[in-house]
């Protein structure tokens, strides 16, 4: 089992001196209203837009999708990660120099005004959407277990809350209560915990990823017995829960490998 920091969205990430712990922040995007006959589209344009935004020059170090699958709200969400706040800021240009060089470089007019109208067609989808930057901390904010194939299309549940007192220790409740224990035994393959940073969203979430969604029904169904500790844990993560919260579950459509300089869709061979 190791600790990591999820490559997932908007992210500034600084380290802290004498060696204590980093923080990430991560920013999310979330697509909102796209119809069930065109979500195939907007992944097929997610991806080539991607793909031609890779470079050796991008500061981002990562950059997932996922499609909602169950609960209220968007159809998508992207994630993005960097290692500052400046490094996103200056991200946000190279994303769009990449996209142009690699237009300009085009011999085909044809191709060109063809890639010009997938453009439009593509920012089209964004009308409406709503951002927010996160930030987690390197003990909570993401861990996996050994080896663990992303490359695949796996399952991320996210509950969000609001807290009637300290967001740290609310937090570091449910990690100790849920996420570590699944970890550990393998029924979950990550999770982790993000704070409100920025823009409109909830004070504390939390997330776990399976790699089905029979492994997750398996997991919320499991009577398997829990320690005194991770009993302790649930009852200080509930004492400090705010009014109602929401849950969701996301399918992974894909992320970008920096290895390969592609956008990777999830599943073999794609």
């Amino acid at each position: 089992m190791k600790n990591l920091l999820f490559s997932l969205p908007l992210v500034f990430c600084f380290a802290i001196a004498n060696g204590q712990e980093t923080s990430t922040y991560e920013s999310a995007t979330y697509i909102n209203g796209i119809a069930a006959a065109d979500v195939p589209r907007f992944i097929e344009l997610h991806k080539k837009f991607a793909d031609l935004a890779v470079g050796e020059n991008r500061l981002a170090t990562g950059e997932w999708l996922f499609r909602h699958w169950y609960g209220s709200g968007h159809t998508f969400v992207i994630y993005d990660q960097y290692n500052s706040m400046e490094d996103y800021m200056a991200d946000s240009e190279l994303y769009l120099e990449n996209i142009k060089a690699k237009i300009d470089a085009m011999k085909d007019e044809s191709e060109v005004e063809a890639i010009k109208k997938d453009w439009v067609e593509y920012r089209a989808f964004s009308d409406g959407h709503t951002d927010e930057i996160r930030v987690s901390n390197s003990k909570t904010g993401f861990l996996t277990v050994e080896d663990v194939n992303f490359d695949v299309p796996f399952v991320m549940v996210v509950g969000s809350y609001n807290s009637s007192g300290n967001w740290s220790k609310m937090g570091n409740a449910f990690f100790d209560w849920r996420i570590k224990p699944e970890v550990e035994i393998g029924s979950s393959i990550a999770g982790g915990v993000s704070y409100h940073y920025m823009g409109s969203g909830p004070e504390v979430e939390v997330w776990q990823c399976y790699n089905s969604l029979v492994d997750f029904a398996t997991s919320v169904t499991s009577t398997t017995p829990q320690s005194d500790a991770a009993k302790e844990s649930s009852k200080t993560f509930w004492s400090l829960v705010s009014g109602s919260h929401e849950d969701q579950i996301y399918l992974h459509i894909g992320h970008v490998d920096t290895e390969k300089g592609v956008f990777d869709l999830a599943g073999p061979n794609k």
